[in-house]
């Protein structure tokens, strides 16, 4: 009987490894590919792992198509929606950013569960249209469960992830493209005002020497706290005046440079902050035993939160002493809307946008907090006549 299938396939050893094959029909000329992991990843020993994976690809074809086999291979898992998004989230969790492993994985934790609970894991991946990526959307912006905020985040990363599956060839289409975003609300984190700025700077100097200038980072340079928690002593150029946000730290994966004011530079050419190695992270997790942790530089990453926790205790303690009234809406990410709505009327906008590394005027008013009254156009004069 003459053949009418060829495969040919290939090892792809990943976070989860996978047999990669192209089925090629001789008979109309058309050809499939398929990724199946044929339970490989249930074997623990690498070794064992890759010769039973070898030994795989060189008898795909008769396990596919030659009886008794063929019956197995039709109850395989096929390019199902949950297979898809399995794989496309092990390609995202290669990136190297802690924060961003939890975002996608609590986003897919939750499709996943809508999934199983509506019958759809097994689905083919091909299936999963525009129909279905709104039944989530609106189970999703049904009430009040998510901030506007939240709900584009969560959009963001299933569109990432199924850009991902486009790029390996499991999806053609990405149904979440073009699906309107929430209405933004309003942002609760407000700038401090000058007696606040004053109160807390002053207290943090006098207190708090890694968290102090970490707020001048942010008040000056527009530095991200999470870039901030990722800069590292060679990063600095204090003979320059400037600091470099790495593009692998940096939101939008662009490497940016800021310039220090001369004023504050004197705070980092101390004789402290310029006397480490330049492998070491500014603001890292010291151990100083039974579990006692201290911020200092060194080479284990800090924990995502725990100079917003820093931050947040310093205010609590100046409420104590009566120097601060109400914080609501202070926190340590209110230092760059701070330092961007002060200096934007001292420095010309793009002056102010450069630095802070935005493509353009649109994205540094999202940080520009205005004054309830203006101080320019309280001294006009009155030149209507």
């Amino acid at each position: 009987m003459a053949k009418k299938f060829f495969v040919r396939s290939k090892v792809v050893k990943g976070v989860r490894w996978h047999i990669d094959y192209t089925i090629y029909n001789l008979e109309n000329g058309s050809e499939t590919r398929h990724r199946r992991d044929f339970s490989l990843n249930t074997i623990s020993d690498l070794k064992v792992r890759s010769e039973v994976a070898r030994i795989l690809c060189l008898h795909l074809e008769e396990l596919l198509f030659d009886a008794p086999a063929k019956r197995i291979a039709k109850t395989q898992p096929s390019d199902t929606v949950l297979h898809a998004v399995e794989v496309a989230l092990a390609q995202k969790l290669k990136l190297p950013r802690e924060n961003s492993h939890r975002t996608y994985k609590s986003v897919t934790k939750a499709f996943k569960a809508w999934l199983e609970k509506e019958g759809l894991s097994k689905l083919p991946i091909k299936n999963f249209t525009r129909k279905y990526a709104l039944a989530y959307w609106d189970l999703l912006t049904d009430g009040k469960k998510y901030a506007g905020t939240t709900l584009q985040n969560i959009k963001i990363h299933l569109a990432a992830l199924w850009s991902e599956m486009i790029n390996r060839e499991l999806a053609e289409a990405n149904p979440w493209s073009g699906i309107k975003p929430p209405p933004a609300n309003e942002k609760m984190r407000r700038p401090f005002t000058p007696e606040e700025r004053k109160a807390v700077a002053t207290e943090a100097e006098k207190t708090d020497y890694w968290l102090f200038r970490a707020i001048l980072l942010q008040f000056y340079c527009y530095i991200r706290p999470v870039e901030i928690t990722r800069l590292r002593f060679r990063d600095f150029d204090l003979e320059r005046g400037t600091v470099v946000v790495q593009a692998g730290n940096a939101k939008k994966w662009q490497k940016r440079t800021a310039t220090i004011p001369e004023a504050v530079l004197h705070y980092f050419k101390d004789g402290r902050f310029d006397q480490y190695p330049g492998n070491y992270l500014v603001l890292s997790k010291f151990d100083r035993g039974k579990k006692n942790f201290m911020v200092a530089p060194g080479m284990e990453p800090i924990d995502h939160d725990r100079m917003y926790r820093r931050h947040r205790k310093l205010l609590l303690r100046l409420v104590k002493k009566g120097k601060l009234k109400d914080i609501t809406g202070l926190t340590w990410y209110s230092w760059k809307d701070t330092g961007i709505s002060l200096h934007t009327r001292k420095t010309s906008p793009v002056a102010t946008k450069d630095q802070a590394g935005h493509k353009d005027l649109s994205i540094t008013s999202l940080y520009y907090h205005p004054e309830e009254i203006n101080p320019e156009y309280r001294k006009l004069p009155n030149d209507l006549f």
